[in-house]
């Protein structure tokens, strides 16, 4: 007879193949070597073992496969596809950088350190697209709840919970993200939307040169200290605009003559546009806003009438400074910001482990 012995040691193994697919990825773009790049390395070069793009490889890379902790390192500091992925023989190659490094890493950089990161991001983003006739650059924010006390977290009233709300900037005809920018759960003020589009739109210029940028976002990005920065630069914006009484009087007679027309017709909904001029109190001048005005009918049941019906007027507002005619501003340029909320949206899915 002969033995036959059945043994579960595999050898050294990994469940992480995709590994291999980021690892093509990342050469095809070269980001992690641009960001490795952008950050001074103040180590002692006699004692280095593990060089910056490899810590932020495997870091990058572990996040990705949903690794969200440093600590998970410590296990696939040894993994043979992390190894390869990161640019090391598989068995014969050294191990990876450990936790302790990774946390060491991710603490040692300054503010100063973060700004070129985020320069070396859009640089990386200017490398690969070609500007067009009209770029448009949508800016907004999501809310990401703290676990813990971690820095920067802020109570929410809202989410009813602390958190971020980093600030997300993606480019309208590509859908490539250009900026993410960590930053407490609370909304932005007129400073510091200022800042970000003034830096982020200055450095972007400084590859596309003759741009013609536009910036677009929510009524939470239309301030004033925006505005008028981008008003003394030539860069072009439309933001969402919270209504009020003085505009309410001025579309009055518009909101009039389409909820008497709409009572005529059998359509369920009826929209117009009027562009106005106005200036709030905080403007430093008159600026062109566009109200979107509709009717639609909506349940209103009565005990004498079940199938009773009511109309509803919403009225919306942008504030712009481009030119055209107001229905095509308001629904194919303001309207599709929507994709950069969806574009959001699939980065929260994708970070989460699965």
């Amino acid at each position: 007879r002969k033995k036959l012995t059945v043994d579960f040691d595999g050898g050294n193994q990994s469940s992480d193949a995709g590994l291999l697919v980021l690892r093509g990825a990342e050469k095809k773009t070269g980001v992690v070597a641009r960001l490795a790049e952008a950050l001074p390395d103040r180590r002692d070069p006699t004692r280095i073992r593990h060089q910056l793009a490899e810590i932020i490889k495997a870091r990058v890379f572990a996040i990705c496969c949903g690794y969200e902790d440093g600590v998970d390192l410590d296990g696939l500091r040894h993994d043979p596809v992390m190894k390869m992925a990161v640019g090391r023989c598989p068995e014969t190659g050294a191990p990876l950088a450990s936790q302790s490094t990774i946390s060491r890493f991710e603490n040692a950089p300054s503010k100063t350190d973060a700004a070129r990161l985020a320069k070396a991001f859009v640089d990386q983003f200017t490398s690969h697209v070609t500007p067009s006739e009209r770029d448009i650059f949508d800016i907004d924010d999501t809310f990401d709840a703290a676990h813990g006390g971690q820095q920067l977290s802020f109570w929410n009233a809202h989410h009813n919970e602390r958190g971020f709300a980093p600030m997300h900037v993606y480019h309208a005809g590509s859908g490539l993200a250009v900026a993410a920018i960590l930053r407490p759960a609370k909304t932005p003020n007129g400073q510091e939307v200022r800042t970000v589009i003034k830096h982020l739109t200055k450095r972007i210029l400084k590859t596309w040169k003759r741009a013609n940028i536009v910036w677009r976002g929510d009524s939470h990005y239309g301030r004033a200290e925006a505005m008028d920065w981008c008003d003394a630069n030539g860069i072009g914006y439309i933001f969402g605009f919270a209504g009020n009484s003085v505009l309410a009087r001025q579309v009055a007679e518009a909101v009039d003559h389409l909820r008497f027309w709409h009572a005529l017709s059998d359509a369920p909904k009826s929209r117009c546009y009027k562009a106005l001029e106005y200036k709030a109190r905080s403007w430093s001048a008159p600026r062109r806003v566009i109200a979107r005005i509709e009717a639609s009918m909506h349940p209103d049941p009565t005990p004498e009438d079940a199938c009773a019906m009511r109309q509803k007027i919403d009225v919306r507002y942008v504030v712009t400074s481009l030119d055209g005619d107001p229905e095509h501003l308001y629904e194919d340029v303001y309207c599709q910001r929507g994709q950069a909320e969806n574009l959001i949206l699939s980065l929260i899915h994708i970070s989460e482990p699965t």
